[in-house]
């Protein structure tokens, strides 16, 4: 799941809804079909985000408990 612009959990995009509103952008003639990632790869993006995110929220979390102790 991704978020679609805004910090309410509950609004969130998988990847084929995110694939549809490519879609949609290329009817408004925003970007060109060809430029639409496969769901495949927005499925890698989403995840590879997710990794990511978890991975500084861990870091961060260790860092303020550590900034605590010290304090």
């Amino acid at each position: 799941m991704f978020y679609t612009g805004t910090s309410n959990p509950r609004q969130k995009l998988n990847a084929q809804q995110m694939h549809k509103e490519f879609l949609k952008r290329v009817e408004l003639g925003k970007i060109e079909e060809n430029d639409i990632p496969k769901i495949t790869t927005i499925t890698n993006w989403i995840s590879t985000f997710s990794h990511k995110w978890k991975e500084a929220m861990t870091l961060r979390t260790l860092e303020e408990n550590m900034d605590s102790e010290n304090s």
